[in-house]
């Protein structure tokens, strides 16, 4: 067992970094992995966003314009599409005609996409080229209010992503995550409180309150009927890490577990029942379960499902099923991605065999497993950065998914299992990006003061 003194450290450092463990990795004996690099070739469909057109606009142009840049950002990040930059031969750019569309198909143009706004009211038609298919959306009026205009907007996206491509868009998705504010070197923790954003960002605001150290929050599913189910963290509040859980609304937070020791980094399952944590509770950090319900709390007391000699467990993720659990252990000498099925309580430890995930690399953390349960992301340190990475369990490949300089951390899957959010760091900072997995450049979503970490986004 590791001691509580040589925890300390481990506690505090691991929730800054995901793959901060270094050791020599052993034989895994399981044969060679798969390593797949993602393509960099852009495989979305071109689609052309003519300019607004404003008939009788009851709204400033510049307010206007705003709306526009919205519109363009959702379609160009919706996974599936990616806004051509020039006006393409044969388009025409008034909202009552799309222009000769044999010429556009011809230049490879799918998808065409017009707006205007005719005194408050925004209407939206999409051509759908090769078929020669118009789409319209219902109109919607605006506000003048830029935060309930874009929510609008986004669900407009929304409903225009299930049209085309019958799949549920992510426009009106939400995303929490913390937020590092800069305290003096005396300052044990450090103050870092939870934060909510849109998924582009927008939005931005302080969910807790409370003035101690809090991180990793984990949004619990919302119940059927419902947009929103609340999300458990970890604070410091009482010295001590303990999980706690919160409404949107207040922010509070009430603590979850009753364990001695520290308990850190939550994960819920998709049914609501059962929350995975890590725990020093038997001295040393180990993978714990415990049954839940939102509305009433922990039932009945945690038990411990994970444990190795002298090795550390981080970073549990549920499969979307609710009966495996991925998570993180270094019991082999390195820190990389196992997956076990979850054991009965009573289950002896002896029995508990996980499958190793991760066989590329040396250092791979932070797991999160895509809602529709074929594929994990992770970190995995490549070539000195650490980097987001795929496995696909129809493939059994790990692919690269993210490149170049800064550490890429804590990835996180949108509800359309296309897309990823996660945490990059510079010289200038940490701050969220966005990617998809169909193509693209990942985008940076956050700006301004404080270290942003630890994004979950939030599930429909």
């Amino acid at each position: 067992m590791k001691s509580l003194k040589t925890l300390y450290p481990f506690f505090t450092s691991i929730l800054w970094s995901c793959c901060s463990l270094t050791a020599i990795p052993t034989a895994n004996g399981l044969g060679d992995p798969i390593y797949v690099e993602v393509s960099t070739e852009n495989s979305l469909f071109p689609l052309y966003l003519t300019p607004m057109v404003y008939e009788k606009a009851m709204l400033d142009t510049a307010y206007l314009k705003q709306l526009e840049n919205v519109i363009a950002f959702d379609l160009n990040h919706n996974g599936f599409t990616s806004l051509i930059k020039n006006t393409p031969a044969g388009a025409e750019n008034g909202f009552d005609s799309f222009g000769d569309i044999g010429k556009l198909t011809q230049q490879g143009i799918l998808y065409i996409v017009k707006t205007q706004v005719v005194g408050k009211e925004l209407q939206l038609r999409a051509l759908i080229a090769k078929e020669k298919l118009m789409k319209s959306a219902s109109p919607i009026t605006l506000t003048g209010d830029l935060a309930q205009d874009r929510r609008a907007i986004h669900g407009m996206m929304d409903a225009l992503n299930k049209t085309l491509f019958e799949v549920d868009g992510i426009a009106s998705t939400k995303i929490i995550y913390s937020v590092k504010e800069k305290t003096p070197p005396s300052h044990l923790t450090g103050i870092s409180e939870i934060w909510e954003a849109d998924y582009d960002g927008a939005n931005a605001h302080p969910l807790t309150k409370v003035r101690s150290f809090s991180v990793m929050p984990a949004a619990i599913p919302p119940k059927s009927g419902f947009t929103s189910g609340g999300f458990l963290y970890t604070s410091y509040r009482n010295g001590q890490a303990k999980i706690y859980a919160a409404t949107y609304k207040d922010g509070v937070g009430k603590r979850v577990i009753q364990l001695k020791g520290n308990q850190l980094m939550p994960a819920i399952s998709l049914q609501r029942d059962k929350i995975a944590f890590i725990s020093d509770v038997m001295g040393n950090p180990d993978l714990f379960l415990q049954p839940f319900t939102p509305e009433g709390g922990a039932v009945g007391k945690p038990f411990q499902i994970f444990s190795a000699k002298q090795a550390t467990q981080s970073s549990p993720t549920f499969s979307p099923d609710g009966k495996r659990i991925a998570f993180v252990s270094d019991k082999d000498g390195a820190p990389r991605v196992y997956v076990i099925d979850i054991p009965a309580p009573g289950v002896s430890l002896i029995q508990i065999k996980p499958t190793l995930l991760t066989k590329v690399n040396r250092e791979s953390s932070a797991p999160s497993w895509s809602p529709d349960g074929k594929m994990i992301a992770y970190c995995s340190r490549t070539g000195g950065e650490r980097q987001i990475w795929v496995y696909d369990y129809n493939t059994h490949a790990e692919k690269q998914v993210t490149f170049g300089p800064g550490n890429k951390e804590n990835p996180s899957w949108a509800p359309n299992s296309l897309h990823l959010v996660y945490n990059a760091s510079d010289k200038n900072g940490c701050d969220l990006f966005i990617t998809h997995i169909n193509g693209g450049d990942p985008i940076r979503i956050t700006e301004g003061l404080g270290e942003k970490r630890f994004p979950n986004w939030i599930p429909k």
